[in-house]
């Protein structure tokens, strides 16, 4: 009978592993699952009476050692077996109880004392043990529930990154379209505007064109903030380092701000630092311009200063005021686009939020470091850390040209083709670089470019192409195609609106020049002036 018992339990323990192998390979819903879990409860029983059967086969009431034993074996198995039926309860619960109860009433009613404590004792460990697996199953149902959940926020979470992922790429192309369709108007009226300057000599619309004037660089101003975050989004962006003399910079900063402050009555101070840095003059110029012009804009009384701490290595430049001052929770928070203190009704004269979001991006792309202190009402320092150069002094550079006369230009006549689908812009430009003595071919798209370039079977000196033309094509295939055509790399020059991310690199891969709309006349001449110095030195084609 032991023989039959042992066979039984071999061939209950093996389909029980066949049921748990068959289950794990299932995807069964909770209606399916409850029902596994009753067919395994229901195998565990069974097995539960041939353990029992075979423990009460083997015991002896005559041996004391013997009742010792099977009770020793007994509370193995009810110990051993919770940890792995406790994860559907019925189970254990079936299993301990069928398991022991018998063999726990033999005990108990036996006359034997010993018997009874020992009865009473495995009793109480029933007890105890059915109550732990019981609370092994809450703990593992608790924890089941807590991943299932963690799994559906995760899976929330992504929905919603999702979501404003697609909202930033949305954003990022009405951006994109706004600004181009935008900028092609005020470019035009840049070009016309200028046209006028130069052409008109009355007093009183010279002023007019001067409001104008100051109308349009508004605008130019506000453009060109969005520019610069989607430039620095985009990675095109390249410093170029140098060692140049700090004081220099400070000097310029404070000629062109010192109207600025006076204006309000505000004393703008700049220190005495007689100190070579290595960085990029431009981009820290940016950088301490946006500091500059919002410590001016916020401060109504009392001084900003501009100064500089220098140990070993590096130099921190310092832009203090004496203005409102920033609360403590916001001080993050002004890093962030279009966050502005105190402007709910968005004065423009504010500018757009973008300044310190374009400072921190800066910073980051020099490897420099930025901070603020600053307490309300009594004025904010805005810091920003260069490495010192490991030279002494920087090479002199003549300052840039705030003005190019129209003698400046070299007599020689360019002929200049301008790429352009919009005709205000083509017409625009046309008259400029006429007034400048060009000649000028214009076009709307390659295409048309060609055919015109061949019927005044010409080659030109200079190419001013849109990047955004007609019928999907680009200023960049234009320039190429000319050159193509000609075997000749021609100056060329790309104008674009664009802000697109995509758009920015693919004109920053190009190699060609690029300005951004509006542009302002002195960028162009200065092109036109490299044309006709080319003309006169007879640069050979790079």
């Amino acid at each position: 009978m032991l023989y039959i018992t042992a066979v039984l339990l071999v061939i209950s323990t093996t389909i029980h592993t066949w049921e748990y192998y068959l289950f794990n390979k299932s995807s069964p819903d909770d209606h399916a699952t409850l029902k596994w879990g009753w067919y395994f409860s229901a195998n565990s029983v069974f097995i539960a009476l041939l353990w029992s059967f075979m423990l009460y086969w083997i015991f002896d009431p005559d041996s004391t050692q013997n009742a010792y034993l099977v009770m020793f074996i007994c509370a193995c198995f009810i110990i051993s077996s919770a940890p792995i039926l406790s994860s559907f309860f019925p189970a254990y619960l079936l299993f301990a109880v069928t398991f022991s109860l018998p063999l726990i009433i033999i005990w108990i009613t036996s006359d034997n004392s010993q018997y009874q404590l020992i009865g009473i004792l495995e009793l109480v460990e029933l007890i105890l043990m059915i109550t732990f697996s019981y609370w092994i199953n809450r703990t593992w149902r608790k924890s089941i529930n807590l991943q299932f959940e963690n799994l559906d926020l995760v899976e929330s979470l992504q929905v919603q990154k999702n979501a404003a992922d697609q909202a930033n790429m949305a954003k990022s192309r009405f951006l994109a379209a706004a600004s181009h369709d935008l900028r092609q108007p005020l470019h035009a009226l840049t070009l016309f505007t200028a046209v006028l300057d130069e052409a008109v000599e009355q007093p009183k619309i010279r002023r007019v064109i001067g409001q104008i004037n100051m109308s349009v660089k508004a605008l130019e101003n506000l453009f060109n903030a969005l520019l610069d975050i989607s430039q620095l989004d985009a990675g095109v962006l390249k410093p170029e380092k140098t060692n140049f003399d700090l004081q220099a910079l400070f000097s310029k900063l404070a000629n062109d701000y010192g109207p600025q402050a006076r204006k309000k009555s505000v004393d703008l101070l700049c220190c005495s630092c007689p100190y070579t840095l290595y960085t990029d003059e431009s981009l820290l110029e940016q950088i301490l311009r946006n500091y500059i012009s919002n410590a001016i804009r916020y401060t109504d009384a009392g001084a900003v200063e501009v100064s500089c701490d220098v140990d070993t290595t590096s130099i921190r430049i310092n832009v203090t005021d004496t203005g409102v001052g920033i609360p403590e929770h916001e001080q993050q928070a002004i890093f962030d686009e279009f966050y502005q203190l105190d402007n709910p009704e968005r004065d423009r004269s504010k500018g757009l939020g973008l300044g310190l979001a374009i400072v921190q991006r800066t910073a980051k792309l020099l490897g420099h470091t930025i901070s603020v202190q600053s307490k309300p009402g009594e004025g904010s320092t805005f810091t920003i850390t260069v490495a010192r150069s490991t030279v002494d002094t920087a090479s002199d550079a003549l300052p840039p040209t705030d003005h190019m006369d129209n003698k400046q230009i070299n007599k020689t006549r360019p002929m200049v083709l301008v790429i352009d689908d919009e005709a205000s812009v083509r017409q625009g430009t046309q008259d400029l670089l006429e007034l400048w003595g060009c000649k000028v071919l214009t076009a709307t798209d390659k295409t048309e470019a060609l055919a015109v370039l061949r019927q005044k079977n010409q080659m030109p000196d200079g190419i001013i192409a849109d990047y955004r033309l007609r019928e999907q094509q680009t200023g960049v295939e234009a320039i190429h195609a000319i050159h193509t055509e000609y075997n000749k790399d021609i100056p060329a020059l790309i104008v674009t609106g664009d802000i697109a991310t995509e758009h920015l690199l693919e004109v920053n891969k190009s190699g060609f020049q690029v300005l951004h709309k509006p542009v302002a006349p002195l960028k162009l001449r200065t092109f036109v002036h490299q044309i006709q110095m080319r003309q006169k030195n007879h640069i050979p084609q790079p």
